[in-house]
């Protein structure tokens, strides 16, 4: 089971690297190609908008031809999402390459159903754990090489690595990766118009998603302003939206200073990446069984809330690590331990399309947070988008809560 865990590792990091990748090279992507920064908005969201479609597609297909097909047919999309975007040249192959990309990006909830086939629900936490380790590495891998190899070679070496490396995983799941699923087994009938929607009639699992979609738009309104709250470090935000470089064509700003912001950034998320890998692949199996999946879930929100808060009163750059640490404690709590409940409260029938389901919130989330985050920082300024973040995860907290209430309900009659 650990070598199968291992090779599910590698599919979930690089397909976060392929998304943790653009972070701090957006700004230098604008100028590049002449990108309005709503259209830098709309680059980001097209990945999230394309797994959002493919995530349910995708892990109800798996539960009806296998694991195997999908992963190796997921990742050779991969490869050619990346060779796209390592020639492309214009804005537009840009936006092809994120499009193939973000379709081959669903196999997340495959690789999550993979992880409910081989484990128990005693060790369901540990393995989605491990997956949730490979977003945190994503993150921590993203940021870095991106910086590297933009600054290197710019699109091109990053698309020409990072597809390799693709090609790399696609070898080793042929290689190393049974089938876990027999093409025959039956699948529970579903309308087609029901597909995946009908995960939200299942008792608790419904909340999870909710949960998801609210944390999610949370957490992504801060990763779609956080370059521009380093500008406002460096006193140039204000000058961006009054140059019109929120919704028009981009102010000139110079590029020396994006390479800095970029840089920063990548180590802030770093840091993220960093305690989220140590919380979620060692320490989340030992806090799950003292604490309970459901109450992780309600410290992870509150935590990332406070956080949230936090971060906009910063009054200087070395000053953001510490609610950015304490942001990654809170999503390394959350994430893992929501994914587990959804797993283990799902009918083990429909592990693919619900897990599918789970991961389409979590994209829609992403499609939603980064356009409202500019939008409230182009009206209201810098803070804005984070207290509305958090006041999205106090109603979040409410809904953890009611949660936790829910799967106690849930399991008693077991325990008795």
């Amino acid at each position: 089971m650990r070598g199968r865990l291992g090779v599910i590792f590698g599919i979930v990091l690089l397909d976060l690297l392929s998304f943790g990748i653009l972070i701090p090279q957006l700004g230098l992507y604008a100028v590049e190609f002449q990108a309005s920064p709503l259209e830098v908005g709309l680059l980001v969201s097209t990945y999230s908008v394309m797994q959002f479609l493919a995530a349910p597609l995708l892990g109800r297909l798996s539960d009806r031809v296998g694991r195997r097909p999908v992963l190796l047919l997921s990742i050779a999309g991969s490869v050619a999402g990346y060779l796209l975007f390592a020639f492309a040249h214009s804005l537009p192959m840009l936006f092809l390459a994120r499009v193939v990309d973000g379709m081959s990006g669903g196999n997340i909830a495959t690789a999550q159903a993979y992880v409910a086939d081989v484990t128990g629900p005693e060790e369901r936490a540990r393995g989605m754990g491990i997956v949730g380790a490979a977003f945190g590495l994503g993150f921590i891998l993203g940021p870095a090489v991106g910086g590297l190899l933009g600054a290197w070679g710019g699109n091109l070496a990053i698309g020409l690595v990072t597809g390799s490396l693709a090609l790399i995983n696609w070898v080793a799941t042929f290689l190393f990766l049974p089938e876990t699923r027999k093409p025959h087994a039956a699948v529970e009938s579903l309308p087609v118009r029901g597909a995946g929607w009908a995960a939200f009639r299942l008792p608790v699992v419904g909340l999870c998603l909710l949960l998801f979609f609210l944390f999610t738009t949370a957490f992504a309104q801060m990763e779609g302003t956080f370059s521009l709250l380093l500008l406002t470090l460096h006193g140039v935000a204000g000058a961006l939206m009054l140059e019109g470089g929120l919704l028009g064509m981009p102010a000139r700003v110079d590029p020396a200073l994006l390479r800095d912001v970029s840089l920063r950034s990548g180590l802030l998320f770093a840091t993220v990446g960093v305690v989220s890998a140590v919380i979620q692949g060692g320490l989340i199996g030992r806090l799950k069984r003292r604490f309970g999946e459901p109450n992780l879930v309600v410290a992870g929100v509150a935590l990332t809330g406070t956080a949230l808060l936090l971060i906009p009163l910063m009054p200087s750059y070395g000053w953001l690590f510490a609610p950015m640490a304490l942001l990654a404690v809170g999503s390394s709590l959350h994430n893992p331990s929501l994914s587990a409940l959804v797993s283990v409260h799902s009918p083990p029938r429909r592990q693919g399309e619900t897990l599918g389901t789970y991961q389409a919130m979590g994209s829609l989330g992403r499609i939603v947070g980064p356009a409202l985050g500019g939008a409230l920082f182009g009206l209201s300024g810098v803070a804005a988008p984070y207290r509305v973040a958090a006041s999205m995860l106090l109603a979040g907290l409410g809904v953890a809560l009611l949660l936790r209430a829910r799967v106690r309900v849930t399991e008693r009659p077991a325990r008795t």
